[in-house]
């Protein structure tokens, strides 16, 4: 019975339905599987459950086909590669998969919600690849409007879609016909759409849509994977960025740190300048220059790295300034280097106004033993400050100079004088309200000329000196207290004859000067214009010798002939010029005994005075 059954079976799967189980074992496409079941006759039934079968199998076949589709698009979700080419790989899909002739992504623009083409497969014109589209209008404005697919067969003339005209003729110049598009959203918000095109009608059935659909959310994933892979980097460089600022910030630190290290002890145990220079120089590798107020260059040293246009910093201890730091370097100061800058800079304030002070302490010293020198205190006493403070060298020879002038302030003349005495290892101190000097010399007179010349200079005022000397400095701790009085007298018998600005020795000025200790200008004046003062003034009107006369007669006591032969002329011209002298003078009592002294007193001041 079996046997029979198998052997009307087997006979059965004659004809048509042996057809038909053939072309299904062969795979064959179901529309030809139709054209056999029109032949089966009586067999129509199993010929038809055959196609289903065949229908089912190719279904089966393209969900596997999609299935894969949709696993190699999430493969690409993890991989490096950047997201516009794994969105251009998903329209690339979406193209194949749906046999469409275009397929492209749209993005929501997040500022004014227009959607713009981000990536396109298949389009023909520029123009739709630069597609803007309005929230509300056309396929994408619809889908990302209301989050729902769209799906049309016949784009330009559905009535659903409002166009805007722009887009529609970039539509119309592509040839498209038919448009399906689905929405990309990202944590329930729509960031864009994926679109499928066609140049001809054509209705997207359900499983298509699915399938776009399923393309649309990898594809959401990959530009929400990007945004948050580029936020991600950004955070990073941000944080790269603080790291790097505080790096440099540390070593900023540190390195003025070390900068402090070093330039500190300097200003504590009073470094010189130029060691204070070169530190600074190694620290920045550059070339430094102290500058004092005046443009006196205090030190300067050099690094490796010199020449460039650097950076200039006052250096400045509160409300007074010193002078400048200037840093010159091949390669730009950062600002650890500035910081360094600004602490030498305060360094070198500190240091100079160390040493300011350490120089006004020493000047007040040595000022003191000028007036202790003055007022003839103790030698032994004065010897051993000398030898402590380096000045009064035993064996060198030295003068007393004293300096006058009204026009400028006592401190004022004193700072200079103290300025001009130093540099020679000289002293300078005040006694009875003016400036006295000892610098070392051997000519009283060429002393007292160099120290007017150079405080007038120094003052911007004629400064009038008087000197006496020379002693050694051994001498001269016992001595300047007799030398003293010759050199004052000296140099006010100077400013009361108007010689302001000059100087003089006390023996360049003769008798008077040994004699006369104070003598008012006026009363110098007054006698003057008394005693010579006609005389004078006839000799430049007429241009005769009569004052020279009048000189060489009491140069050989009264005596004419003695007088002519000094004068290299004739008695008779002596006795005319003295008959002249009497009636210029309107008499004769200036060759009295009494006359005669007052009128070479008169000359010596005339000598003094110098030509008028």
């Amino acid at each position: 019975m079996r046997e029979r059954q198998m052997g009307a079976t087997t006979g059965q799967a004659t004809g048509p339905l042996a057809t038909v189980l053939r072309m299904l074992a062969d795979e064959a496409p179901a529309s030809e599987l139709a054209a056999v079941l029109d032949l089966a006759g009586p067999h129509r039934s199993p010929a038809a459950d055959a196609a289903r079968v065949r229908e089912l199998l190719d279904r089966t076949a393209r969900r596997e086909h999609e299935g894969q589709a949709l696993y190699e698009t999430a493969e690409d979700l993890t991989s490096l590669r950047p997201g516009d080419e794994v969105l251009a790989a998903i329209v690339d899909r979406a193209r194949t998969l749906l046999a469409c002739d275009s397929s492209y992504i749209a993005l929501v623009d997040p500022e004014t919600g227009d959607a713009f083409m981000r990536v396109t497969a298949g389009t023909r014109t520029e123009a739709l690849q630069r597609v803007r589209q309005a929230p509300g209008f056309g396929v994408g404005g619809y889908v990302i409007q209301t989050g729902r697919p769209l799906a049309t067969s016949d784009y330009l003339h559905d009535p659903r879609i409002h166009h805007d005209p722009d887009v529609a003729s970039a539509v119309a110049a592509d040839d498209v016909v038919s448009i399906a598009g689905v929405p990309m959203a990202a944590g329930g918000t729509v960031i864009g759409a994926l679109f499928a095109a066609d140049r001809h009608r054509r209705t997207f059935d359900q499983d298509e849509i699915a399938l776009l659909a399923s393309l649309a959310a990898h594809a959401a994933i990959v530009i929400e994977n990007a945004r948050l892979f580029e936020r991600v980097q950004a955070d990073s460089a941000d944080l790269r960025a603080a790291n790097a600022r505080l790096r440099e910030h540390r070593e900023t630190l540190e390195r003025a740190g070390r900068a402090h290290e070093q330039l500190m002890p300097m200003a504590l145990r009073q470094a010189g300048l130029d060691e204070f220079a070169t530190t600074v120089a190694a620290l920045l590798d550059a070339h430094v220059t102290l500058v004092a107020g005046d443009g006196a260059v205090l030190a300067e040293a050099s690094g490796s790295s010199s020449g460039a246009p650097g950076c200039e910093v006052a250096v400045r201890a509160g409300p007074e300034t010193f002078g400048v730091l200037r840093v010159h370097r091949d390669t730009p100061l950062d600002e650890g280097d500035a910081r360094i800058v600004e602490r030498a800079a305060q360094t070198a304030a500190l240091l100079l106004l160390t040493r300011r002070r350490t120089e006004a302490v020493a000047r007040e010293q040595l000022a003191a033993l000028v007036t202790d020198l003055v007022a003839g205190a103790d030698p032994g006493v004065l010897e051993r400050r000398a030898a402590r403070l380096g000045v009064l060298a035993p064996d060198l020879l030295h003068c007393v100079v004293v300096a006058v002038c009204d026009a400028v302030p006592r401190r004022a003349l004193l700072a200079a004088a103290a300025d001009l005495a130093e540099p020679d290892d000289g002293i300078a101190g005040e006694h009875a309200g003016l400036a006295v000097l000892v610098v070392p010399g051997a000519d009283p007179g060429a002393a007292a000329r160099r120290v007017a010349a150079a405080l007038t200079t120094a003052t911007g005022a004629p400064v009038t000196t008087g000197a006496d000397g020379p002693r050694t400095g051994a001498e001269c701790l016992h001595d300047v207290h007799d030398l003293h009085p010759g050199a004052a007298r000296g140099a006010r018998l100077l400013a009361t004859l108007g010689r302001t600005g000059q100087g003089a020795a006390v023996d360049e000025l003769g008798v008077l000067g040994s004699l006369l200790a104070d003598v008012a200008p006026d009363r110098v004046a007054t006698l003057l214009d008394r005693c010579v003062g006609p005389l004078v003034d006839y000799d430049r009107e007429h241009g005769t010798p009569l004052v020279a006369t009048m000189r060489a007669y009491f140069a050989h006591d009264r005596n004419p002939p003695a007088t002519a032969r000094d004068l290299g002329v004739h008695v008779n011209t002596v006795y005319q010029r003295i008959a002249r002298i009497d009636t210029v003078l309107g008499d004769d009592d200036w060759r009295s005994a009494a006359g005669g002294l007052q009128t070479q007193v008169v000359l010596g001041f005339l000598d003094l005075l110098g030509p008028r």
